[in-house]
């Protein structure tokens, strides 16, 4: 699949450039993500080198707002998948899920975080998957089946 298949396929053409899409998403006011631009480009070129594919952070406001009903972030998702499939993706995506795959936890509390927990009365540590075993044993058995890391390394 290429980027104008992915276009065809989310029917990008559809859109008209009106900006909505761009003045309502919240990673934009804090982000160099201008979604209408990346949608544009997208229509004509291949855009998985482009940083900005990865500033997404797939809430889905630019889709409920679009007037002509292009499925913006369906787009932007197919648009990594082929990014990661050239190894066009940021290594920090590596590193958190070799992270994820090490410690079956996505978001390691932090001490600070601990801290703000325990003044909250609530545990300092949720029980998770990555507090049990037997239940992180399950997860790597499943990660690890799934591939994803040789799939990655294999392209970078």
């Amino acid at each position: 699949m290429t980027s104008s298949d992915i276009a065809l396929k989310f029917d990008l053409r559809k859109c008209v450039q009106c900006g909505k899409c761009t003045a309502s998403c919240p990673t934009g006011r804090e982000s160099n993500l201008r979604t209408r631009a990346l949608v544009f480009r997208a229509n004509s070129s291949d855009v998985s080198t482009e940083r900005e594919l990865w500033l997404c952070t797939t809430c889905y406001t630019c889709q409920e707002r679009c007037p002509k009903g292009v499925k913006i972030t369906d787009a932007i998702i197919e648009l990594r998948n082929l990014a990661a499939e050239k190894g066009n993706y940021p290594s920090i995506h590596l590193t958190a899920i070799k992270g994820l795959r090490d410690t079956s936890d996505g978001f390691p509390i932090t001490p600070e975080v601990s801290k703000i927990r325990s003044l909250l009365g609530l545990s300092i540590e949720p029980f998770d998957v990555a507090h049990s075993d037997e239940e992180r044993e399950k997860f790597r058995k499943l990660f690890q089946s799934l591939r994803i890391i040789a799939f990655l390394e294999e392209r970078k």
